[in-house]
């Protein structure tokens, strides 16, 4: 594929070739994660598995799952994908709202379609028609609706038509001829009332935007709904182990299969009319030929799955996780079925560190256990004996060198402190019933460790050194509670002596009309506020109500110096009276400052952006701390910037963002 790297290193990865150096924007050596999944198509002639992601759509040979091509990476944000029905064409949606046709042989785009764009974008995926003669997409998450129809050679408008529609019809779903759309309406309150009626689908005639039937009688959410190979019949699956098969003509309740526990249904028809399912609950995946209740196989996966999509002839099945991809595939000579996992697709991160000897990158994952990385082979793998996760980690490295993970339990009052690759946890923390934040810092050589609540407090429990292994919850013991902060605390960040915490929080008041910034430095060991750090009002309605949701906050190296995130710049106060240093003007790509970090020798700090509206990529940059010169900008991101850690000797910085993506950077040409 023209897309591919040749001069790549030879490298591994885990699956046997390196895609670490595949496309690598400037200044990087090397990506760890492949992106954050967002949907995954088989192609008709089951030679490859395409899987869209946030940074950018891979393909994949059948049954190997080696890695082809890496496509669309400049942009990335890819959305939905789907095959041309003789697989020589992918179409892809992304989140600026086109559509891009790739052809399959060349490994290049052919066709962007954007001329919608503005208009709402699309909320369907993209589907060819099942004589690959038109292409069809549609927007109906407006009063008026759009469903459009190309030509995939040509890119050529055939038709656009108006819909009348409820605000939000979504999911979309086309029959295979492209006759009809479906798009599930979300229930409506009753007036007066709390009470709100079960979903209805709304089926439309693609040529007219006729409303031709409006299927009503979901008391549970819709989530998954597909055609009949006829388009007479349509089948939907709800959350809670149900699938409604209607007929569309006369929108009559067919038939009710029930009885598969409280699993996420992903109904599918076969190319004869056989209807098939996915029914996947928490940790388990089951195929399930409907019609005759037989089940045909069962397969466990790590939790909290986000889709799973059939192939074209219903022999193979994709089950994606936050951080894994299983294909299930079954035997066409025999009753064997086979189960492969597709790594690589990680889900974002909040936490990333080395190991004391750096050779291993850990990240805590969001929804996921840690993730470990071997530096030299940029191999990934998941620690011994680690047990299935619950939630979102942050990692860290204590003073003694071992790494430690947290994570909140399912109603987060719970804060559970591990070391990675135990089964067990070292200790439960409690906030008395506050709901805990994702806000936390670790201090190593106070082992001690902060998080924030719901009620804007910050809760600070300490461990005695010599207990850090130990399995007593008794050993960290709850040492403060620092009460003050009005609005939602988005930073914490110790000292490196771990005696000082500073804070910020960032948010719009009750009553209020600004978006109100509070940064503060407090004394641990006294259990007391030192001074409030000086930080800046804006007037919400002129910079949008989600800079109320932005703020960062990081202690140097050597303690004497705390830099903030805010809109527009970056603060540097002294950590020791509070006072302002410097004020470092941000870019307008860089207004949004969230993530900060100081290098080892203290002279830099590393700041990375938040996504705003038109970025292609989101900036990192490293600062001079003495002057506020900026050094380098990086650009690879396709999203938010979450997390930084540099190598002890400063040449090497790695991020994590919300792309699921890790970069490592090269600092030596700039220092």
């Amino acid at each position: 594929m023209e897309n591919k790297n040749s001069a790549a290193a030879a490298m591994p990865s885990i699956d046997g070739e390196d895609v670490t150096t595949w496309a690598l924007p400037e200044g990087a050596i090397a990506r760890l994660g492949r992106g954050r999944a967002s949907d995954i198509a088989f192609s008709p002639d089951g030679q490859s598995l395409a899987v869209s992601t946030a940074i950018g759509l891979w393909l994949y040979e059948l049954p190997t799952l080696s890695p082809i091509a890496f496509w669309d990476n400049e942009r990335g944000m890819t959305g939905s994908v789907n095959f041309s029905p003789d697989s020589s064409q992918i179409v892809t949606s992304t989140f600026g709202g086109n559509v891009k046709i790739w052809d399959t042989k060349r490994g290049v785009c052919t066709i962007e379609i954007d001329d919608h764009r503005g208009k709402g974008g699309i909320s369907s995926n993209p589907v060819f028609s099942k004589d690959g003669q038109h292409l069809a997409a549609a927007n109906c998450r407006m009063e008026k609706g759009k469903i459009y129809v190309w030509c995939p050679h040509t890119g050529a408008k055939v038709r656009e038509t108006e819909v009348h529609s409820p605000y939000d019809a979504y999911p979309l779903c086309f029959s295979p001829d492209l006759s009809l759309l479906a798009g599930k309406n979300n229930p409506q309150k009753r007036p007066g009332t709390n009470i709100a009626d079960g979903d209805s689908i709304t089926v439309w005639h693609v040529e007219t935007g006729e409303q031709i039937a409006d299927i009503t009688g979901h008391p549970e959410p819709v989530r998954r709904f597909c055609f009949s190979p006829c388009g007479r019949f349509l089948a939907a699956g709800n959350g809670h182990g149900t699938i409604h098969v209607w007929n569309v003509e006369s929108g009559h309740l067919e038939t009710t299969y029930t009885d598969y526990g409280e699993s996420e249904m992903y109904p599918y028809f076969l190319p004869a009319g056989e209807l098939i399912t996915a029914a996947v609950s928490e940790h388990k995946a089951e195929i399930w030929q409907v019609e005759k209740s037989e089940k045909l196989d069962e397969f466990e996966h790590r939790g909290d799955s986000k889709f799973a999509h059939f192939s074209y002839c219903g022999t193979q099945l994709a089950v994606a996780s936050r951080s894994d991809i299983q294909i299930w595939k079954k035997d066409n000579n025999s009753d064997d079925h086979t189960l492969s996992t597709l790594h690589g697709h990680i889900p974002p991160m909040d936490t990333v560190v080395f190991s004391s000897d750096e050779k291993t990158l850990a990240a805590g994952l969001w929804h996921d256990n840690v993730l470990l990385w071997d530096v030299a082979s940029k191999r990934s793998y998941r620690p011994e004996g680690e047990k299935l996760p619950g939630t979102s980690h942050h990692v860290y490295l204590s003073a003694s060198g071992k790494m430690l993970s947290t994570c909140k339990d399912g109603n987060h009052l719970l804060l559970k402190v591990w070391e990675v690759g135990k089964r067990e946890p070292i200790a439960e923390l409690t906030a008395a019933e506050a709901k805990l934040m994702r806000a936390e810092a670790f201090a190593p050589t106070q082992h001690r460790l902060a998080r924030a609540d719901t009620a804007h407090n910050i809760h600070i429990w300490e461990c005695p050194p010599t207990a850090e292994s130990g399995s007593e919850d008794s050993a960290w013991k709850k040492h403060a509670t620092f009460e003050g902060h009005t609005t939602s605390i988005k930073g914490l960040a110790f000292s490196p002596d771990g005696k000082r915490l500073a804070s910020i929080a960032a948010g719009i008041p009750d009553a209020a009309k600004t978006s109100e910034r509070d940064a503060r430095l407090w004394d641990v060991d006294a259990g007391e506020e030192i001074t409030k750090l000086a930080t800046k009002f804006s007037d919400s309605k002129l910079y949008g109500s989600s800079v109320g949701h932005i703020a960062g906050i990081a202690f140097s190296p050597r303690g004497d110096i705390i830099a903030g995130g805010q809109f527009d710049e970056i603060i540097l106060w002294d950590a020791t009276d509070g006072k302002t240093l410097m004020r470092i003007p941000q870019p307008k790509e860089s207004r949004r400052p969230i993530t900060l970090c100081f290098s080892p020798c203290g002279e830099y700090l590393a700041s990375g952006a938040w996504w705003q509206t038109r970025l292609q990529k989101v900036p990192i940059h490293l600062w001079e701390v003495a002057t506020g010169k900026n050094i380098v900008t990086f650009w690879g991101h396709t999203t938010d910037v979450h997390c930084f850690a540099f190598s002890q000797d400063g040449t090497l910085l790695v991020s994590g963002g919300y792309d699921g993506a890790i970069y490592l950077w090269d600092l030596t040409p700039y220092l």
